[in-house]
């Protein structure tokens, strides 16, 4: 009887059963899972950081064409905005900021200022991110229609011609060609993780020059 009321002794955990390689093996798993989360979240907070920002960026881009001077969208940003960039048959915009530095091109597209100014002789390059303001240059057909609006409130319309894959440091762009041109630049492939050393470049002509509708004080979104 004594026998029977003794309590049976607790079975070792999980863990404790496991061998010295299969908690090895078990460690590295975790530590990969935790990685794939970190890193997810990491490009959801990325695209969610790019997509908010253009708000910010468009009212000031908007104050910028009211005459107001200052166009930083925030008091501690080391970049102004200078134009935006649309493609009307996809439906596409974003607010182009002054300067390729790195946390321009966190917010939105940049302007190189070693090439001309948009519109003005030669050509003008504005690069992006290929995952967040950029993704949709894929999209952009030869003969699609291009606008660029500058702060100083010119409108520019652009043809897009074909687009090509080079290495960044063959890009074969020449910034004083003559005529006025616009070349689009973002990393490729578009499905790569990790940057790589080509890029995918949508070349496009002026046609023309389009007059903007005046836009008064109380048009500013707030």
């Amino acid at each position: 009887m004594a026998a029977d009321n003794q309590k049976p002794e607790p079975r070792p955990g999980f863990l404790a059963r496991l061998s010295a390689v299969e908690t090895i093996v078990l460690a590295v798993i975790a530590l990969i899972a935790l990685a794939g989360v970190m890193l997810i979240g990491k490009g959801l907070y990325m695209k969610a950081k790019a997509e908010v920002s253009q708000v910010l960026l468009k009212r000031s881009f908007e104050a910028q064409l009211h005459g107001n001077p200052d166009g930083k969208p925030w008091p501690w940003a080391d970049f102004q905005t200078t134009a935006e960039i649309t493609a009307p048959r996809l439906n596409r915009s974003a607010i182009v900021l002054e300067g390729a530095s790195g946390e321009a091109l966190a917010f939105g597209p940049a302007w190189l200022t070693t090439t001309p100014l948009p519109g003005d002789e030669g050509t003008s390059v504005i690069a992006a991110h290929r995952d967040t303001h950029f993704r949709w240059l894929k999209d952009v057909n030869p003969g699609d229609l291009l606008v660029l609006t500058r702060k100083d409130g010119r409108r520019f319309l652009f043809r897009a011609g074909e687009s090509r894959v080079a290495r960044w440091d063959e890009s074969g762009i020449n910034a004083s060609a003559s005529g006025h041109h616009l070349a689009l630049a973002t990393c490729w492939p578009f499905d790569a993780v990790e940057q790589g050393p080509m890029r995918y470049i949508v070349n496009a002509a002026l046609i023309g020059e389009q007059r903007p509708v005046p836009l008064t004080t109380g048009s500013i979104s707030k």
